[in-house]
């Protein structure tokens, strides 16, 4: 039982941690497009960063339920 608990914390700590990258990516390339912004972004090399996503076979494999073995 405490393995299962132990296991669903993880998947939920993994959760809140693809949220927060992506919310912190969403705040990093609008800041980088907004006017002065842009010029000092593209002297200084910074540019616009894709979001994650899991696609639909991660998210299949996600529905899984993981196998442990003893």
């Amino acid at each position: 039982m405490q393995l299962q608990t132990e296991i669903s914390d993880i998947e939920n700590k993994l959760a809140a941690v693809r949220r927060y990258f992506n919310a912190a990516t969403k705040e990093l390339n609008i800041a980088v497009q907004k006017f002065p912004n842009n010029i000092f972004a593209g002297m200084f090399g910074f540019k616009t960063e894709p979001m994650f996503d899991l696609g639909v076979a991660g998210r299949e494999q996600m529905d899984v339920a993981p196998e442990v073995k003893f």
